[in-house]
């Protein structure tokens, strides 16, 4: 990060930021057009503007446009920044972003992780906006629908100058918004980002972390999200496959489990699990009662969540996700069945095992498949970590929200 002017740093302290932004063509203030903001270009420029701002003068260049140069020349080195999103699409950016939608919730979860100012999130999707207890900033903001019922009008109004988009789920639908954004306004910058797949979350962490001018802090959380992941590989990593954890995952629906495909299959496999049901084309097959008896599982893990809607950060009670175990073990016949001898059966909350937390929720599976392995593993402080120092919120799991039991 460069140091900036101290004219500029002035500037900047005493000028409110305006609603909204040109996206277009090359670095402001770069006189000469090489591509590059240098120190001298952004005092000439800075001189210029206050010049025509309170002496009289000719000069082009509006507040914004002066913000904008102190930005870039700060935290890009004073040149363009170009990024290669998750869906492969490289676009070079000019301007920092200033009024940013966001369609998908762990982008904007990433967003806070990162010390983005959420004040200039002007928009989220409409799940995000029911989170009142983990996004309680959100409430005030526009509620832009789903990526499958958008409410485009909506985002229009607001002007953005930035939305973000799923890149490799809902494609068609994230398709057609983009397409009618970019018709609508073709300087709203488009971005499509995951931010929930362990192949991909840390390269995401750093490009969006580069694009708002926080990569040490970008590379914080990356070192942090890596080094849990890199944990449970490396304990799993020397389990034979003959000897690894047999697993039967349910979903939230009774008897419907997760195969090859499904983001709840492969965190399994990274936890060091085998799911005996894992073949086939369907993501959530529902399985035969018999099957999961004759399968013989070490463990049992149930899904929580939205379609068994208690838990997670919307409250605390633990009896709540106690009363779905008890119905599990109760089962015709469970009580033969390995996991249930050996009390291994388990609930576990989608909010920590699906989106930009999974991390959380395999650190979970990997101590319960194989607790000798992982005896110094504590996902309930990888938790609390997160939260308050990534996310930023008062929120002490010791007595608020329910993600696992027992």
């Amino acid at each position: 990060m460069k140091p900036i002017p101290i004219l500029a740093l002035a500037l900047l302290l005493v000028l409110a930021v305006p609603a909204s932004a040109s996206t277009g063509g090359g670095i402001v203030g770069d006189a000469d057009g090489d591509g590059v903001l240098t120190s001298a270009e952004y005092a000439s420029a800075t001189l210029a503007y206050l010049d025509a701002a309170y002496m009289g003068g000719t000069g082009v260049l509006d507040r914004t446009d002066i913000q904008d140069a102190a930005w870039v020349y700060t935290y890009w080195d004073g040149r363009p920044l170009t990024i290669t999103d998750s869906s492969g699409k490289t676009m070079t950016l000019y301007r920092p972003l200033r009024r940013v939608v966001t369609f998908s919730g762990e982008s904007l979860e990433t967003l806070r992780s990162l010390g983005f100012d959420m004040e200039k999130v002007v928009a989220v999707d409409k799940y995000s906006h029911e989170k009142k207890t983990f996004f309680p900033e959100c409430q005030g903001k526009a509620n832009v629908g789903s990526v499958w019922s958008p409410d485009m009008e909506r985002v229009l109004s607001v002007r953005p100058d930035a939305v973000f988009l799923y890149a490799t789920i809902s494609v068609s639908a994230c398709d057609d918004i983009q397409k009618r954004l970019e018709a609508s306004s073709p300087n709203i910058r488009v971005f499509r980002f995951d931010c929930f797949k362990p192949a991909t979350y840390a390269g995401e962490i750093r490009t969006i972390a580069s694009m708002i001018g926080r990569k040490d802090r970008g590379e914080e959380f990356a070192s942090f999200y890596e080094s849990t992941m890199d944990r449970i590989r490396d304990g799993t990593a020397g389990v034979p496959d003959g000897e690894k954890t047999r697993v039967y995952f349910e979903y939230w629906y009774d008897y419907t489990t997760v195969s090859a495909g499904s983001g709840y299959n492969e965190k399994i496999g990274l936890a060091g699990g085998v799911n005996p049901f894992s073949v086939g084309t369907t993501e959530y097959p529902t399985v035969d009662p018999e099957a999961i008896l004759l399968a013989d599982p070490e463990v049992v893990v149930k899904l929580a969540g939205q379609g068994l809607a208690v838990g997670g950060y919307a409250g605390h009670d633990p009896e709540a996700l106690g009363a779905i175990r008890s119905t599990l073990i109760e089962r015709p016949g469970w009580s033969s069945i390995s996991a249930v001898k050996d009390g291994r059966v388990y609930v576990i909350h989608s909010d920590i095992l699906g989106g930009a937390q999974h991390f959380i929720g395999t650190a979970y599976l990997a101590k319960w498949f194989y607790p000798d392995r992982f005896a110094d593993l504590d996902p309930h402080a990888i938790h609390q970590r997160y939260l308050t120092e990534f996310q930023g919120i008062d929120f002490d799991l010791a007595s608020k929200g329910t993600f696992v039991y027992p």
